[in-house]
């Protein structure tokens, strides 16, 4: 009782008040399905609403329903038939079918062939069906119990695409008891004998299910573990903000009007939904976190009101590990149903050949060609009008100079350039610019912007140079700050993890000047003299004592101790970022002896004392190390380990998780200098052991890695 009246009862007003049709069947088992709209409790969708939604969404230009009873049996037959898929195939099929529409042989009344019936009217939502149902019930022959009856089904033209669990606040741990009980409906929950135990058929429609116990609600796809059922905590556009409790307040109120607003829920379904392989045979149903959807919301806002190019731009500062990536791809998907923005010209700006590589992985799922332009002489392809996904590494356009743009990269070099002439005059293009505090100052965007000069342009960064010692501040270059979801923030929706730093000092000394001298001058030959005096007062010393091979074996030990006993236990992998390429070499070459040194230590352990599953995990264990070339004269250990981890397709590998029957999978520990540094996305990778100087946004956005 003190689960409806807390919870549910006042969820379901929550839904009447914005326009839902509710059947609040109060508590008890139904005895009768008319009630809630069905002929019997094995029916899953509603079958009478769903014809009666599907017929009045699809008419002809004078408003005529031409959809005959027959070909609605048909659909309804078709939406709810799919032998032999898994849950998350028919997931993803119906959704296909909500987005796409299916067909019927002909529309009688036209005599159209092969007509698209529409499943959602997505252009005047208001013209769909929403229905909340409470104590669903539903009858399971054949599992372990006789039944299953979910608190409440939200129905979208009939079709159940939310699960509501409620638990009363004084339940011990009532969201964890949601969730599960959302597993045992969706029949989810692993049981050790393979009984079924509820209805997944429910679930096949699901955009996503919500656990609340009123002061709190939180939301996941069918893809989600309990870790990632996230908060909804703020209401966006603006005018629904019609709750009395603060935005950010983890309340059921404001998830149902933040997610479950008529309007909303249409734009999650068809443009913050996505199905995506987040590892290799691994795919998940995601949507769209609160913050992305304000984001998006807030710079077609902005698009729209501005009058000039620099009040259409702006900065989107969105912490690391946010999801800044995903949320230019539902820009993208959320303009091209714009009849005003569709024809909008997309230039993604990036400046690493790594976040190329992985940016564009991710545009794909905007669902249309991205164009990579990898050289200056095929910029000209930006010229003409067409609203299409384009990809430029601002560096490739040094290719005419003769200079290697990677090697500049290499070197830490951020280039300049001569002056662009204009490429595109027109004010239909949207530059999105990842990682702007890095790109947005002097002569490297200048020079971008000069050649789109109407163009609006959109930085996504979570760093933004900000301190009075940096000339242009990453928000003034952009025309100001669009949106913000910084750190704290995140950690405190769990959309991140919070990040432990531990201290670790070395002490070392430079033993063999003479040595060090003559390497010097064998590295710096081509320099003058003056320069040589110059990089020696500097960096010399420091360099050799980063560099050290004495020095890097024994930090090696105390890494792979640590490894050992707090990483590799819970089957996580480790970065290893050094000073230098030859320090990050050198941590590979010594790191693989300290791990041997330690797998013979472990050995000699009494057999009552080791652990043979942790030995055994450190045996299968591999290193490599992630660089650049050093030129054709670099020494021989460095040009064997880059072939060792191209040959092992070292990054790769390393996201994945271990698996014994997979050798390849057991690089656990990657040494880099610079590359992997920023826009490297592993989800195993748990901890980085940092020896190297790093500050400011450097540094976060290295130590972001881990999270």
């Amino acid at each position: 009782m003190a689960e409806y009246i807390n919870v549910e009862k006042p969820f379901l007003e929550k839904l009447r008040l914005l326009g839902w049709q509710v059947f609040d069947q109060g508590i008890g088992i139904p005895q009768e399905p008319e009630k809630s709209l069905r002929d019997n409790f094995k029916q899953v969708v509603l079958p009478e609403e769903f014809k009666k939604a599907i017929k009045k969404i699809n008419t002809t230009p004078d408003n005529r329903e031409w959809l005959t009873d027959k070909q609605l049996d048909e659909i309804l037959f078709e939406i709810q038939n799919f032998p032999g898929k898994s849950l998350h195939e028919a997931n993803k099929e119906i959704h296909r079918l909500l987005i796409k529409g299916t067909s019927v042989a002909r529309n009688e009344l036209t005599g159209e062939q092969d007509p698209t019936v529409r499943l959602v009217d997505f252009k005047n939502y208001d013209n769909n069906s929403f229905i909340a149902i409470n104590q669903f019930r539903l009858n399971t022959p054949g599992a372990s119990r006789q039944g299953i009856i979910p608190d409440i089904v939200l129905f979208l033209n009939g079709l159940p695409v939310c699960v509501v669990e409620a638990k009363d606040f004084e339940v011990a741990e009532p969201l964890s008891e949601a969730y599960l009980q959302i597993t045992r409906y969706a029949n989810t929950r692993d049981d050790d004998y393979g009984f079924k135990e509820g209805e997944e058929r429910l679930f096949h429609y699901n955009m996503f299910s919500i656990i609340t116990h009123g002061k709190e609600a939180r939301v996941g796809t069918i893809s989600a573990e309990f870790d990632f059922y996230n908060n909804w905590v703020d209401i966006f556009p603006e005018e629904y903000r019609t709750v009395t409790y603060p935005p950010d307040e983890e309340r059921q109120e404001v998830l149902i009007h933040g997610m479950l607003n008529k309007e909303i829920l249409i734009d999650l379904l068809k443009h913050f939904t996505l199905f995506i392989e987040i590892k290799k045979g691994v795919e998940v149903k995601i949507v769209a976190r609160y913050n992305q959807y304000r984001a998006v919301g807030k710079i077609i806002r902005n698009f729209r009101e501005g009058r000039t190019p620099m009040e259409k731009s702006g900065v989107v500062w969105h912490t690391q590990g946010s999801g800044k990536s995903l949320t230019m791809v539902f820009l993208i998907r959320k303009l091209r149903s714009l009849d005003d923005l569709k024809d909008l010209k997309i230039i993604f700006i990036v400046d690493r050949i790594d976040l190329e590589d992985q940016l564009s992985e991710t545009a794909a799922m905007t669902g249309e060609p991205v164009r990579i332009i990898n050289r200056r002489n095929k910029l000209n392809q930006l010229s003409d009008d067409t609203g299409d996904v384009n990809m430029v590494m601002i560096h490739k356009f040094l290719d005419e100079k003769n200079i290697s743009a990677q090697s500049l990269i290499d070197a830490g070099i951020v280039p300049t350039f001569e002056k662009f002439d204009t490429i595109n005059n027109s004010d239909r293009i949207l530059l999105l610019i990842d990682e702007a505090h890095r790109t947005q100052g002097g002569d490297m965007g200048d020079n971008l912007f000069s050649a789109f000069p109407h163009a609006a342009r959109i930085g996504f960064t979570g760093t933004p140079l900000l301190t009075e010692r940096h000339e242009i501040k990453t928000h003034e270059r952009f025309g100001g700050f669009i949106d913000f979801y910084k750190f704290d923030k995140a950690v405190k929706d769990r959309a991140t993890v919070e990040i432990k730093y531990i201290g670790k000092v070395s002490k070392d000394k430079l033993d063999d000047k003479e040595a060090f001298d003559t390497e010097f001058e064998d590295m710096f030959e081509q320099r003058t003299q003056a320069e040589k005096e110059e990089i020696q007062r500097r960096y010399g010393s420091f360099i050799a004592y980063l560099e050290s091979k004495e020095r890097i074996a024994a930090i090696s030990r105390n890494i792979i101790n640590h490894y050992y006993r707090d990483i590799l236990v819970n089957g996580f992998k480790a970065q290893v970022v050094a000073s230098s390429i030859v320090a990050a070499v050198r941590y590979k070459y010594e790191l693989e002896i300290a791990v041997q040194n330690k797998i013979a230590e472990l050995k000699k352990l009494p057999e009552e004392d080791l652990d043979v599953e942790q030995l055994q995990q450190l045996e299968f264990l591999k290193v490599a190390a992630i660089v650049s070339s050093l030129g054709n004269n670099e020494p021989g250990y460095i040009s064997k380990a880059r072939r060792e981890a191209r040959e092992m397709n070292a990054i790769e590998n390393f996201k994945a998780d271990f698996n014994f029957e997979k050798p390849e999978t057991g690089i656990g520990m990657i040494c880099v200098c610079d590359r992997l540094l920023t826009g490297f996305d592993a989800p195993v990778e748990q901890v980085m052991y940092l020896d190297k100087s790093l500050k400011e946004h450097d540094l976060f956005q290295a130590i972001t890695r881990v999270n």
